[in-house]
């Protein structure tokens, strides 16, 4: 194998992720401005999906092998769909969204197996560009250019079409440059990285996006062990001091940006808490299951009725992830989308035996993006965020990979 090629090849890669969020954002303005252009951001993922899986089928077909088999199934549930209900356009960019996450996923491992050039500091300077280039979009939005995230001025999404997808990428992304850094910083300066990146978690306003910044600071302090004996009287003083301050100014901030009030109203449309916690979707997924789950069969149980057809029946998904892919893929569904989770998860316990800190860092980290998953939806299936789940996997794995090495030197 020609080494000078292969870098070319990766630094083509690199340049293909590195435009994803412009595309993503050049894609939000045409749409916002309703230019008559079709998606941008969709043919060039297409496009990406199709050379990385060309790479993997010349240069690791073990991996082109394992992407192959999800191609498959894919392609069984858009032969059912298409011939049951007639339409597959949506079900294939659906499909096509965790495809490429896979496909990456695969991509980035076989490459972290032969040289350096995918490294943890790659994947998180590429992690951080996209929160930046998700700040700019926030911080345009709440300054009245491009979108507010909620009616009324709240929030704010800039030039980013899917508001909560958006919310899940900076997420993740601010959650390895967390990791990341705290190995090179101490408490004081990971505590101000942390601070500076919630404000804009704050100006995104969403539920989901301020308390998983909070929670992800939380589990990388046990990553990088500040959770020990002699540590606990400062973090207790800290976190009091801070939890105080939270609900303090957290209250003001709510109040000022109208967030309160969004929230007083939905407590009342939806019923109580949960109803105001979860924005309605108990409501989507009875209708869901009144519309379309009485009525599936043996075979729509296995491959789903499709996106096109979900969408057309019941007007609106039901934004929780497990339930939409079902719905969409049938039991193919949930093994297509969750199954780069299944590798974190397993990727985690191999950690813990080395690195127990670390393996609870990711694992706490893996559950929660989970329970977003359940709960706010438009993280397994999510367009503009796909990418940042494969570096997130592929991230963990090279730590994996690291701290065994490391571990068999100590034992040597």
């Amino acid at each position: 194998m020609d080494v000078s090629l292969k870098k070319c090849l990766n630094i083509g890669v690199l340049g293909f992720l590195i435009f994803w969020p412009v595309i993503d954002t050049l894609n939000g303005y045409l749409y916002y401005n309703h230019a008559f252009l079709p998606s941008v951001s969709a043919p060039y993922k297409a496009v990406g999906f199709i050379v990385i899986a060309t790479l993997l089928m010349i240069y690791d077909v073990v991996s082109f092998v394992k992407l192959f088999l999800f191609i498959v199934l894919s392609m069984l549930c858009f032969v059912y769909q298409y011939m049951v209900y007639g339409e597959v356009i949506e079900s294939i960019t659906w499909a096509v969204r965790g495809l490429l996450t896979l496909a990456l996923i695969f991509y980035l491992i076989s490459e972290s197996k032969r040289n350096c050039f995918w490294s943890k500091k790659r994947l998180a300077n590429l992690m951080l560009f996209y929160f930046l280039m998700m700040a700019f979009n926030v911080s345009l939005g709440v300054v009245g250019v491009g979108e507010s995230q909620y009616a009324g001025g709240i929030g704010g999404k800039g030039f980013i079409i899917a508001g909560n997808e958006m919310s899940y990428l900076m997420l993740v992304s601010a959650s390895i440059v967390l990791v990341h850094l705290a190995g090179r910083f101490g408490f004081l300066g990971l505590s101000l990285v942390f601070m500076g990146l919630l404000v804009f978690f704050l100006m995104k306003a969403t539920k989901v996006a301020i308390l998983g910044i909070c929670l992800s600071y939380v589990f990388v302090l046990i990553h990088q062990g500040y959770f020990k004996v002699k540590y606990i009287p400062a973090l207790y003083t800290l976190m009091l001091v801070g939890g105080a301050l939270a609900v303090l100014l957290g209250y003001q901030f709510a109040q000022a940006t109208g967030l309160l009030d969004r929230m007083v109203y939905l407590y009342g449309l939806h019923g109580g808490f949960w109803g105001a916690v979860l924005s309605g979707r108990m409501t989507f997924l009875q209708d869901a299951f009144d519309v379309l789950l009485v009525n599936f069969n043996f075979l729509d149980t296995f491959f789903g009725v499709g996106v096109d057809h979900m969408s057309g029946v019941s007007d609106v998904l039901v934004e929780i992830d497990l339930i939409d892919v079902f719905i969409a893929f049938g039991i193919a569904g949930p093994i297509m989308f969750y199954f780069p989770w299944l590798l974190g998860i397993t990727w985690s316990l191999a950690l813990l035996k080395t690195n127990p800190m670390s393996g609870l860092c990711f694992m706490l980290l893996i559950f929660m993006f989970l329970g977003v998953s359940v709960t706010s939806g438009h993280v397994v299936n999510s367009g503009i965020a796909s990418s940042a789940t494969a570096f997130f996997i592929s991230y963990l794995y090279i730590l994996k990979e690291e701290q065994k090495h490391v571990k068999g030197d100590q034992a040597w």
